[in-house]
C-alpha cells in the first residue's frame, strides 16, 4: 500500500464508511489499497445480483415510462457532464407541473453541493408539491445505512434548491406476481422516510468526516466492521483484526447451549473443559463435551446398526434452490423459492452406483420438469438420504401443491427421505465443529476430501448466483457450458458427500 492524499469528493459510500468505521474512511482516503485487497473488495460488491444491471433497468423503467436516465459517471469528467445534465433537465421543467401518474422521474440524478459531497439518487420523480426522491432496493426491507443514504441525499438536494416533498425506499413487492414478457409495472411499493430523516443530522457528520481525514489516522474500534457493509480492502493493513476473524473456541461454553452456558458461567466455568458431565442434561450434550475433553471425534456405536436396517437401493439427494428478486418466469412471486437443481446418487445391493442430475435452462419455469425428473429417478422403494431433510420435504411439499396431477408420487416420497441431520445429532460429534451442524460443519468433519461446501467458478462462490447468471443472456456458450458443469459437479460433491457420511456411519464399531 502506497500513502495518498485524498481531494476526492464525498459520496454515500465514504458516509457508509465512515459511521461503520472511522478508521476504515480514513484509510480509503488516505492509503491507496493494494491489488489485491482491490479483488478482493470488487469480487464480493457484485455478490448477490440476481438479475442483470439491464433486467434492473427495465424493471424500474416500468415503473417510470417517461423517465430520463443519467449514466453512471465513471470519471471525472463523467460526473461533471452528469451533474451538468441533471441541472439542464430540471431547467428544462421535466418534472415541473405535471402529474404524479404520468411516470416522469430523472433515474440516476448526479448532484453535487458546496460541501464537496457528490450524489447519484436513483430516482427523482414528479410530485404534486415538488419532488419524490428514492432509492431502489431488490429487497423487501431496507436497513439503517438506507435511511442514512436517502438523508444524505436529500440534504444534497436541498442544498441545491431542490423542494423535495417526500424521501424514501423502493421495495419489491411480494405481492407481485409476474405475467412475463418484461412487464414489471408494480413490482415497487412505496416507503415513506421523510418523517425519520430529521434524526440524522447530515451537516454535523460531514463536519465531523472532514476532520476525521485531516486528524491523524484513528486506532481500531473495538468491535471492528471489517466486513459490513462491504468486505473492507485493509483488512491486513489492521492485522490484528484479521487474526481472529471467524474463529470460535471449540471448548466455548455457548456449545451447550447459551442459556445453560449461562448457568453454567455463573457457577465459575469459563470453558466446557471443566464442566462435570453430570452437570449436563441430556446425552447429545454430554457426547459434544466429552468429545472437546477428549480431543477426538465420538461416534456412538449403535449408529451401524440403525444405517444397516436401512433397504436398498439407496439414495443420496441434494436439492438447490433460489429466490429471485425480479421473477424470471411468469407467473411467479419475487423471492418465491424455486428448485432449479436437483443431484442424486442411487447405490444397488451389489455395490452399483450412479449419478442422476437435474439443471434448469433458460426455457421457462422448471418446476413441472424437475418435479417430473425426480419422480422418476427416486422411484417407489429404498431410502432417500438428505441432511437436514426438512428443507427437501418443503420443497417436495411445494411442488405437489403446484401440479395436482403429480401430488400422490411427489406425497410418497416423504415418508421415505432419511434426515442424516438428525443421525449425526443424535450418535455423532467432532470438536471441530463448535457446536454447529450445518452442513459445512458436518462436511469437514466427516467428509472433507469431498469438498462438498466449496463452489468456485472464475470467483463466484455460490451457486445461486453462479445459476442466476447463467439466465442473464450475457455468457457466451464456451462460458454457460462451463459454468453449468461447474453447478453440476458441484451438486455431485455434494451428494459424494451424504454417501459419505453414510459409509462413516456404517463403519462405526459395534458393541460387542
Amino acid at each position: 500500500m502506497s500513502s495518498t492524499t485524498s481531494s476526492q469528493p464525498y459520496t454515500h459510500e465514504d458516509l457508509s464508511r465512515w459511521l461503520a468505521c472511522s478508521r476504515r474512511f480514513w484509510l480509503q482516503r488516505h492509503v491507496e489499497p493494494s491489488s489485491e485487497a482491490l479483488l478482493m473488495q470488487g469480487a464480493a460488491s457484485g455478490k448477490g445480483l440476481d438479475a442483470s444491471p439491464a433486467a434492473q433497468d427495465q424493471a424500474l423503467r416500468a415503473t417510470f415510462p417517461q423517465a430520463i436516465v443519467i449514466d453512471t459517471p465513471q470519471s471525472e469528467t463523467d460526473w461533471l457532464q452528469a451533474i451538468a445534465r441533471t441541472h439542464a433537465v430540471l431547467a428544462e421543467g421535466w418534472l415541473a407541473g405535471v402529474r404524479e401518474d404520468e411516470g416522469r422521474a430523472i433515474l440516476g440524478a448526479c448532484l453535487e453541493s458546496n460541501e464537496g459531497v457528490r450524489v447519484r439518487v436513483d430516482v427523482l420523480a414528479a410530485g404534486p408539491y415538488g419532488l419524490r426522491l428514492f432509492k431502489v432496493r431488490y429487497a423487501t426491507v431496507g436497513d439503517e445505512r438506507d435511511v442514512d443514504m436517502v438523508a444524505l441525499w436529500t440534504h444534497v438536494a436541498a442544498r441545491n434548491g431542490l423542494r423535495v416533498q417526500s424521501a424514501g425506499l423502493m421495495l419489491v413487492d411480494t405481492d407481485f406476481v409476474y405475467p412475463g414478457l418484461g412487464c414489471y409495472a408494480g413490482l415497487f411499493r412505496e416507503v415513506e422516510l421523510m418523517p425519520v430523516l430529521g434524526s440524522r443530522s447530515v451537516p454535523d457528520w460531514l463536519v465531523a468526516m472532514r476532520a476525521c481525514e485531516r486528524d491523524t489516522e484513528p486506532a481500531p474500534p473495538d468491535e471492528a466492521p471489517c466486513h459490513t457493509p462491504s468486505p473492507c480492502a485493509f483488512v491486513r493493513h489492521c492485522g490484528q483484526l484479521e487474526a481472529g476473524h471467524g474463529r470460535k473456541d471449540p471448548a466455548d461454553l455457548d456449545l451447550v447451549g447459551r442459556e445453560l452456558a449461562g448457568e453454567l458461567r455463573e457457577l465459575g466455568h469459563i470453558s466446557v473443559r471443566t464442566v462435570s458431565l453430570d452437570e449436563l442434561p441430556d446425552e447429545r450434550r454430554r457426547r459434544a463435551v466429552r468429545a472437546v475433553q477428549q480431543g477426538r471425534p465420538i461416534m456412538e456405536p449403535e449408529v451401524a446398526d440403525l444405517i444397516a436396517t436401512m433397504a436398498y437401493p439407496r439414495y443420496a439427494l441434494r436439492i438447490d434452490t433460489i429466490g429471485f428478486a425480479l421473477p424470471s418466469w411468469p407467473g411467479t412471486r419475487p423471492y418465491q423459492i424455486m428448485p432449479f437443481q436437483w443431484t442424486c446418487d442411487v447405490e444397488q445391493p451389489d455395490g452399483r452406483l450412479s449419478h442422476h442430475a437435474f439443471l434448469a435452462t433458460q426455457q421457462g419455469d422448471p418446476r413441472r420438469a424437475f418435479a417430473l425428473s425426480l419422480i422418476e429417478v427416486l422411484g417407489t422403494t429404498g431410502p432417500i438420504f438428505a441432511y437436514n431433510a426438512g428443507f427437501e420435504r418443503n420443497r417436495l411439499r411445494e411442488l405437489a401443491t403446484a401440479f395436482d396431477d403429480l401430488a400422490s408420487a411427489l406425497e410418497a416420497l416423504q415418508p421415505r427421505i432419511v434426515d442424516l441431520f438428525q443421525v449425526a445429532r443424535a450418535h455423532y460429534y467432532h470438536p471441530d465443529m463448535c457446536g454447529s451442524w450445518s452442513f459445512k460443519s458436518i462436511v469437514h468433519a466427516l467428509a472433507p476430501e469431498t469438498r462438498a461446501d466449496q463452489f468456485d467458478w472464475q470467483g463466484i462462490t455460490e451457486a445461486q448466483e453462479a445459476f442466476a447468471l447463467s439466465l442473464q443472456g450475457v455468457l457466451g456458450q464456451a462460458q454457460l457450458d462451463s459454468l453449468r458443469q461447474a453447478l453440476l459437479a458441484y451438486g455431485q460433491r455434494q451428494t459424494t458427500a451424504l454417501r459419505g457420511f453414510v459409509r462413516r456411519f456404517s463403519e462405526a464399531r459395534t458393541k460387542p
